[in-house]
């Protein structure tokens, strides 16, 4: 059976976070009064990694379980059409092309901020508290995000750090690759460059892709489909593309999913349409849960 590899320092995952940094994202998400959508892709990434640090951690031990790196990526200029992809790795001492960090250094990298949240009690009380947080991804500052959105280019620059993983982790369960953005793709079709990397296999099976659509429409959110015909078309991308795009989960992801109320099956796709903040997080907590089986 696939994706059923244990995971140790040994033989680790790893993650790929590919988030958008376009023009479109300044845009409010759906749904929020002030919330972006580079803001809330930025909140979830950074609450993700902090989340997966924790699974890896044994006292102050930080053990090596998963591999994880963050790209950022849009265009040069305004035109929309074609043009080649500009990506920034968002980890300290990576590089785009070698993109990944063990978590224990991840965690080592993180900037701590205090932030206020707010947070309920037993009794139903909603209270505003200071926590600090760890910081990895921050939003590009300034009205303009960047360029347009070259998945295309991305997909096909990702393969190879992705092949050079596999080849050095091969008895791995498979790397995950998670692609937020607002479903507009400016430099073709990215379904062959897709396909590509999902024949990328370790020994325990393909490569995972998963996709994340943020929208400015209050529609609401749409998690797990299991067939295209059920994915509306919101005029706010391709969300049917980003259908296609996403890998099946594996049973671990769907488990988790089911545990949580969500109606998925085995052909059950790990693609949320139109996520406001509360879809995002869990959407990205449910798609890391597929390698559990931590030693």
């Amino acid at each position: 059976m696939t994706y059923s590899a244990e995971i140790s320092r040994l033989n680790p995952s790893c993650f790929l976070f590919l988030v958008v940094e376009c023009f479109g994202m300044p845009a409010i998400l759906g749904g929020q009064k002030v919330l972006s959508k580079r803001q809330a892709a930025a909140d979830a990434v950074n609450r993700i990694v902090d989340t997966l640090s924790q699974r890896c951690s044994s006292g102050m031990d930080v053990r090596d379980y998963f591999h994880i790196g963050i790209l950022g990526f849009t265009t040069k200029g305004k035109l929309r059409l074609g043009g080649e992809p500009v990506i920034n790795s968002h980890l300290p001492g990576t590089t785009p092309d070698r993109p990944f960090l063990p978590i224990s250094q991840v965690v080592e990298a993180a900037e701590i901020e205090e932030r206020q949240v707010k947070e309920s009690y037993g009794d139903g009380e909603i209270v505003e508290v200071t926590r600090r947080m760890p910081v990895w991804l921050r939003p590009k500052e300034g009205s303009l995000a960047g360029g347009w959105d070259p998945l295309c280019g991305i997909l096909r620059f990702v393969e190879r750090p992705l092949a050079e993983w596999i080849g050095q982790h091969p008895d791995s369960y498979p790397p995950t690759i998670i692609i937020i953005c607002d479903g507009y793709f400016t430099d073709g079709d990215p379904e062959p460059g897709a396909a590509q990397i999902k024949d990328l296999r370790t020994n325990d099976g393909n490569v995972l892709l998963f996709t994340v659509h943020l929208s400015g429409s209050n529609a609401s959110p749409i998690l797990f489909p299991s067939r295209e015909t059920s994915v509306p078309n919101l005029g706010d991308g391709d969300s049917k593309q980003m259908f296609r795009l996403a890998s099946v989960l594996p049973e671990g992801s769907r488990r988790q999913a089911a545990s949580l109320g969500y109606p998925v099956d085995e052909n059950s796709r790990g693609f949320v349409l139109n996520a406001d903040a509360v879809a995002l997080a869990q959407f990205l907590d449910i798609g890391t849960r597929g390698p559990y089986n931590l030693q």
